[in-house]
């Protein structure tokens, strides 16, 4: 499927889509999404019913997810829980599929002290790496729907920016389960929370509650740290380019996401390529890139760090592009999510 087609399904995921052929396509999207809606309800019944059995963990089990088709940040989420965990001397197993190399190459980057299990059977994965080291806790990333691992506190993140997209389920939507699925969390976590209007900021609280009134809710941002120069890794301060046209692009969950937050920081994106998640960059598509920009007369390129580590190489060679280094930071309920969190594994704060 090409890049364009992908978008385009992606946009229409999300409910960006009004024309002719999104409505011609509607009724057999629909069919395939209540296939597949089915198919993972009853998966999902298997385990409710121990017709395929839950592994326990000898240490307890922390799941990051969503219910979405990505851009909900469980990366930075995962980097934030790993951080605070080490901080207090316990040795976190950071559990992922690795769907994609950039997650992997960003954890190892940003975690070098983190124990790191990569592996689609994320139980045996956990048994190999806890028998070579000693660990306290695992985080399991995009655990919500992993059903083989008990976990003994299910965090799902919702994305600010689109929380449900057009509320249906994959392929007609961006949900992977209906949003009822939330009341399975203890604690849903709200990202992105500086990028939306308070009034929209209050009205996602609420429909949260709704279908979820027993979880905790956290909100959560990304705070730009600084950029930095993709050949040499050379920090360039953010107020550099203040007022600065430039060129941005992403591909990750929600491009839109990167582009509200560097103007937040008076950077101006004038020229935006948006990729489908996890895109893998030709050098084509870069030279494209460079071109336009160069036509343009725009000052810089900018992209993510998630996208930077998937194609570190060829994107140092052909554009050589500034990176946006962020962290992720709590706005509200942190005081109850350590103690929830903390709990788990002994640790007395007082």
């Amino acid at each position: 499927m090409s890049c364009a087609l992908r978008s385009y399904f992606r946009r229409l995921a999300e409910g960006y889509e009004h024309g002719v052929a999104s409505q011609l396509l509607k009724p057999v999207l629909g069919i395939a999404s209540n296939v597949y809606e089915e198919l993972t309800r009853q998966h999902r019944r298997l385990y409710d019913t121990q017709v395929l059995q839950r592994t326990k963990l000898p240490f307890p089990v922390i799941s990051v997810g969503n219910i979405t088709w990505g851009g909900t940040g469980k990366t930075p989420f995962v980097e934030y829980l790993a951080r605070k965990f080490s901080d207090f001397h316990k040795t976190p197993l950071v559990l992922t599929r690795g769907y994609s190399h950039d997650e992997v190459a960003q954890f190892k980057h940003h975690l070098p002290g983190v124990v790191l299990g990569v592996g689609k059977n994320r139980t045996e994965v956990a048994k190999a790496m806890a028998k070579q080291q000693p660990v306290d806790l695992a985080i399991l990333d995009d655990g919500f729907q992993h059903w083989p691992l008990e976990r003994d506190l299910e965090i799902a993140l919702v994305n600010a920016l689109n929380p449900f997209g057009n509320g249906k389920v994959i392929p007609q939507g961006i949900l992977r389960e209906p949003v009822t699925a939330l009341k399975r969390a203890s604690v849903v976590m709200i990202s992105h929370c500086n990028l939306v209007l308070p009034a929209e900021l209050k009205k996602l609280r609420e429909k949260i509650s709704e279908v979820a009134p027993k979880a905790f809710l956290v909100e959560s941002y990304l705070e730009p740290l600084f950029f930095y120069r993709a050949k040499n890794r050379d920090r360039v301060m953010l107020t550099k380019l203040q007022n600065h046209k430039v060129t941005t692009f992403s591909g990750v969950g929600t491009p839109i996401s990167f582009q509200k937050l560097l103007s937040s920081i008076q950077v101006k994106p004038v020229l935006n390529f948006e990729f489908t998640d996890h895109h893998e960059f030709t050098k084509k598509e870069l030279e494209e890139i460079k071109k336009a920009s160069q036509v343009k007369g725009l000052e810089e390129i900018i992209t993510t760090e998630k996208d930077f580590y998937r194609c570190a190489s060829l994107m140092t060679q052909v554009l050589n592009p500034l990176i946006l280094a962020t962290r992720l930071r709590i706005k509200s309920g942190e005081e109850v999510l350590n103690e929830k969190l903390f709990r788990l594994v002994g640790v007395n704060r007082k």
